[in-house]
């Protein structure tokens, strides 16, 4: 690369922020909905409540980011804001991307995080009641396919009774009832969350196979008779410590010979990658203060002090990953080698992993 190459690929990762907050605007206005048909700004403008001169300028804005395509005066969605932009559309984003407009000012103040270690946003306190929502439903929007994803990969039929720990919108717990109509679950969130859990599982008409917890899962007992127990996208909001808790208590409450899945944005022992990870790690300092992105020897070291012996990994997406293992029957348990296997081999776990590296 020449210089001039340098120069612009810099200048293109500073000004990135500004393509964010195009996105922002336009989602928080459902704009989008508006655009299924070819619209001029003057017809769009006064829909969303903006100025015409202003609305052109945004539209060519969404224009340059690829999400609008023009034809004359006339504006309509490109494909991919169609199915992801539109409400009620089966790939939905407009809820997670909400949540991170919400928390897109304390990256402004990351210099603050770096001094102190904790988290800008601490002085606020809890989450408004919208905050919370748009956190919750864009769990529902991302989660939603990585939980077929699961009950494609992994073989889940022996189980009979899951606790989705910080379950959350409930997408996890009624994918894997959907597909597996023997199965019960078990919910547990915060207090604050559990209404919004009741609603999507009411939406999904599984009321009469879902029970719920509320409380703290640090604090408060999750009950038992789980032979299932899923902990997804949750340790990257604690700290190490409070980690190894929530692990023992996994431990405690499984039956011998159930499965714990543990499911993160889970890095190499190296730190090296995956990016998405490496970034995510900055978004928990400045969103939490404790949280991080956790290597697998650091969840080895967990899982191990809690009991639980044999683990299997598997790569789910490029950025999330799985680490499987059972809870030992009291006098032996067997290896996990070949177990739970299911699908194409590019879903089998890496062969050559070695933990302790």
């Amino acid at each position: 690369m020449e210089l001039k190459d340098h120069v612009a690929e810099i200048n293109a990762l500073s000004r990135q922020f500004m393509n964010s907050q195009v996105l922002f605007a336009a989602n928080e206005a459902d704009l989008f909905s508006h655009l299924e048909e070819p619209a001029t700004a003057a017809e769009i403008a006064p829909k969303v409540h903006w100025d015409p001169r202003a609305t052109r300028m945004l539209l060519d804005g969404l224009l340059a980011l690829g999400l609008v395509t023009k034809s004359g005066d006339r504006y309509h969605n490109t494909p991919t804001a169609s199915a992801c932009l539109v409400p009620g559309r089966p790939g939905y984003q407009g809820n997670i991307v909400r949540h991170i407009r919400y928390t897109a000012p304390g990256w402004y103040r990351i210099e603050e995080s770096l001094r102190s270690g904790k988290a800008v946003e601490q002085e606020r306190g809890e989450r408004s009641p919208g905050e919370l929502r748009a956190f919750i439903l864009g769990m529902k929007d991302i989660s939603r396919f990585s939980a077929k994803e699961i009950v494609e990969v992994l073989d889940l039929s022996p189980y009979r009774h899951l606790l989705d720990l910080g379950g959350g919108p409930a997408v996890y717990a009624t994918t894997f009832l959907e597909t597996h109509r023997r199965m019960k679950a078990t919910l547990f969130d915060l207090p604050s969350v559990i209404p919004i859990t009741r609603e999507q599982v009411r939406e999904a008409k599984m009321e009469s196979r879902v029970s719920f917890i509320a409380g703290d899962m640090l604090t408060d007992s999750y009950g038992k008779g789980y032979d299932l127990i899923l902990l997804s996208n949750l340790i990257h909001s604690f700290s190490p410590e409070k980690n190894k808790i929530i692990v023992r208590k996994c431990f405690e409450a499984l039956e011998p010979g159930g499965l714990f899945i543990l499911k993160d944005f889970l890095v190499d022992n190296d730190r090296t990658g995956p990016a998405y990870s490496l970034m995510f790690a900055i978004h928990m300092l400045v969103g939490t203060g404790e949280g991080d992105t956790y290597t697998f020897s650091q969840v080895q070291g967990w899982t191990r002090d809690a009991g639980f012996e044999d683990f299997r990994i598997i790569d789910l997406t490029p950025q999330s990953r799985m680490w499987l293992t059972k809870k030992p029957f009291p006098a032996a348990h067997s290896s996990l080698i070949g177990f739970l296997d299911k699908g194409s081999p590019s879903k089998l776990p890496r062969g050559d992993f070695s933990p302790d590296e």
